[in-house]
């Protein structure tokens, strides 16, 4: 018999359903957390215990905290079809490579994942669509007059800074022990400083320089 959902598994299905709506996605664990954290605030906010903030989380509430969260991630254009988007990131194709190589790391990680299967299937899929969109962009860009391949591709913004955050994100399992298969341990520090320094490479190119 399937048990009854509680408070917070009603709470945490509203949040992610709402996520969802804007074009993002967040593990299960993760908007758990978030839903705790609220309760806590609320209750510290309004001299209250824990038990009566509840009330106040809404699906309106959650609603609100979804589109703060997509806001605080705006220069990603959440939603949007970065394909199309205007391409204005000129980004070095050394730094473009180490991004492909590093989204592609990024997957195995995520397939070590599984504590939640659901969010493992929507985050690879998101990595694969970077990878693809990534690929589509490249493809489209002309060689010079010479006809040499571009030193410099020009990339959508918000496309550079979500493959950024995706190799973040992959630092971050990184420092938590989750590592690809058959991966030697002892290196987990500078893979997951790569991912960071790829990171912030992005970030820096994604600042629109011509």
């Amino acid at each position: 018999m399937t048990p009854k959902p509680t408070w917070v598994d009603r709470r945490v299905d509203a949040l992610l359903a709402a996520l969802h709506d804007l074009g993002m996605s967040a593990s299960r664990a993760a908007a758990t957390e978030l839903v705790h954290e609220r309760v806590r605030w609320v209750s510290s906010q309004m001299g209250i215990s824990p038990a009566a903030a509840r009330r106040y989380l809404t699906d309106d509430v959650l609603a609100d905290l979804a589109r703060t969260l997509v806001i605080s991630m705006a220069d990603e254009t959440p939603g949007a079809d970065v394909t199309e988007s205007a391409r204005t990131a000129a980004v070095p194709l050394p730094i473009l490579g180490r991004c492909i190589a590093g989204l592609a790391e990024a997957i195995q990680i995520r397939l070590r994942e599984r504590d939640d299967i659901d969010h493992l299937r929507t985050t690879v899929v998101q990595l694969a669509q970077a990878l693809s969109a990534i690929g589509q962009v490249t493809s489209d860009h002309a060689p010079d007059h010479a006809g040499r391949a571009a030193t410099l591709v020009m990339m959508p913004p918000g496309l550079v800074n979500r493959a950024a955050r995706y190799l973040e994100a992959a630092a971050t399992l990184v420092h938590d022990g989750v590592l690809p298969e058959d991966f030697n341990t002892t290196h987990a520090g500078q893979l997951a400083a790569t991912f960071l320094q790829d990171a912030a490479s992005l970030r820096y190119y994604a600042g629109e320089r011509a």
